[in-house]
């Protein structure tokens, strides 16, 4: 059995001729790439979840491509520090654009997520959430103790906001798609939503 010859007959068959140029470009793309370039990226990418942490390291943990080196979290832009005992986040996450931190103990999040697009923090103990979210489309903030939502959530696409006691949502969610919020005192939405996919509301 030639294994990598039948995986390029597998490719050729089921693959359209877009996916296969896609493919070409990303092997030459990744290839082309210096070591210097891999770390420059991997100084931009953390992944320290499940870990028990009760605060964020200092050092990039064993087996991060920059091992040992200290952490400059201002330059961090894809960070998961999600299933941890975190109780804070830094005032420094400036340049983060995908931030999980599902499943901590946090009360606040920073004022310093402007350009974070992606935002998990579902399962902490929030009151309220920052109001420098305006470039946020994903928004997953279930299992919290909100009782509001900020009012620049005009860019989020998709939000998931259930089991909290909210009693009512901002009427800036004009470009959300897809809305869940179960388990919360809603009693009326807002008619920005006419053609959002709601789940949850009766």
């Amino acid at each position: 059995m030639n294994l990598y010859s039948d995986l390029n007959i597998y490719l050729l068959k089921f693959c359209s001729e877009e996916a296969l140029k896609g493919l070409v470009l990303a092997n030459k793309e990744f290839s082309d790439l210096s070591s210097l370039e891999f770390k420059e990226r991997a100084y931009k990418k953390l992944n320290i979840s499940r870990k028990k942490l009760t605060e964020l390291p200092r050092h990039y943990p064993k087996g991060h491509l920059c091992e040992g080196e200290e952490i400059d979290y201002s330059k961090i832009e894809d960070l998961n520090c999600s299933f941890n005992q975190l109780t804070s986040l830094p005032d420094c996450l400036g340049k983060c654009e995908e931030l999980l931190c599902s499943d901590n103990q946090l009360t606040s999040l920073p004022d310093c997520l402007k350009n974070c697009e992606d935002l998990d923090c579902s399962g902490n103990q929030l009151t309220s959430l920052t109001d420098c979210l305006k470039n946020c489309k994903v928004l997953l903030c279930q299992v919290n103790q909100l009782t509001s939502l900020p009012d620049c959530l005009g860019n989020c696409e998709n939000l998931q906001c259930s089991y909290n006691p909210l009693t009512s949502l901002p009427n800036s969610l004009v470009n959300c798609k897809r809305l869940k919020c179960f388990g919360n005192r809603l009693t009326s939405l807002p008619d920005c939503l006419e053609n959002c996919i709601v789940y949850g509301f009766i």
